[in-house]
């Protein structure tokens, strides 16, 4: 019997390009969108004065690998200094159900998301954009910023966190990684207020700023909160976008940002437009107009770590 492959968090960086990532989700995208895809809806459960667990499995038709991500969320974990989110990804052979591989998931789930939210702005947000403005500084933020630049030139890139010292190292980080200036904001308000391209990346359960605060023709990519009860944006942004997201039954079963909006009848169903691999599979099913604002709410598809993993366990 063959031992089980064991991928670490260094070779997952090392192997997945941002190019890479890049095209890798939207091959996961398309495929979902065309219907060759088996992902179950994501389950989760939350144990009562302890952390949440979410169970993704998926397969790709043509792919001979299943897997199955295991996630554990935990907010205050920085106070133990221990991370909030945790992933691991098991990989499977399809046909005869070994296991495969065991595959680090933090550095692959922040570079999946990081891509998506690439293939978003590169769809929806406005062409010409001055200011990415980034809301935390963990590693789904700091992916983000070279996974922007990959779509969009932009003059600079803002940052916000409500602990100084997290967004003083941020800005050292990505000033070093990158050309564009880095600089950080001294609220939440400010970066939604002067960002073209807005990335929000945190574990806030409550929304980050007002809604009324993002001037027109901003794109918003909403990716932190996940669970019903959380959100980063409030009611009168949802209102004010044009909504794609990753997957409308996990947005109408898991997404707070969507969820709460429903709940209280500020919006419909119908308020959220399409998929976004539906948009990428067919970009004519919908036009941006120059002021509006669009919003791109992903918790994340077990598609993308299916790919992402198939892609490792192939290389390595």
């Amino acid at each position: 019997m063959k031992p089980i492959l064991s991928i670490s968090e260094a070779d997952v960086g090392q192997a997945l390009t941002v190019r890479k990532s890049i095209q890798l989700a939207r091959q996961a995208y398309v495929k979902r969108a065309m219907e060759q895809v088996l992902e179950p809806l994501r389950t989760w459960f939350t144990i009562p004065g302890g952390a949440s667990f979410y169970f993704m499995p998926a397969h790709v038709f043509g792919l001979r690998t299943v897997t199955v991500k295991v996630v554990s969320v935990k907010r205050g974990n920085g106070n133990r200094s221990l991370p909030s989110t945790s992933a691991t990804i098991y990989v499977f052979d399809s046909r005869t159900g070994s296991a495969l591989a065991r595959v680090a998931g933090d550095n692959l789930t922040a570079i999946r998301t990081a891509a998506s939210s690439a293939l978003a702005t590169h769809i929806l947000a406005l062409r010409e954009v001055d200011t990415l403005g980034i809301i935390g500084t963990g590693r789904q933020a700091q992916a983000h910023v070279p996974a922007i630049l990959e779509v969009r030139n932009v003059s600079r890139v803002l940052v916000y966190s409500r602990s100084t010292a997290h967004r003083t190292a941020f800005v050292r980080s990505a000033s070093n990684n990158t050309s564009v200036p880095v600089s950080s904001a001294t609220s939440a308000e400010e970066v939604a207020r002067k960002s073209d391209v807005l990335v929000l990346a945190t574990s806030s359960p409550v929304p980050l700023f007002k809604g009324s605060s993002v001037s027109l023709g901003t794109h918003v990519n909403a990716i932190g909160a996940a669970l019903p009860s959380s959100r980063e944006i409030d009611t009168a942004l949802v209102k004010r976008s044009v909504i794609v997201v990753d997957s409308v039954e996990q947005a109408f079963a898991t997404y707070g940002d969507i969820m709460i909006p429903i709940k209280e009848r500020a919006i419909t169903k119908r308020h959220i437009r399409t998929e976004l691999g539906k948009l990428l599979l067919d970009p004519s099913i919908m036009k941006r107009g120059k002021n509006d604002i669009t919003l791109f709410k992903a918790g994340g598809l077990a598609v993308l770590d299916a790919v992402l993993a198939d892609y490792l366990v192939s290389r390595l």
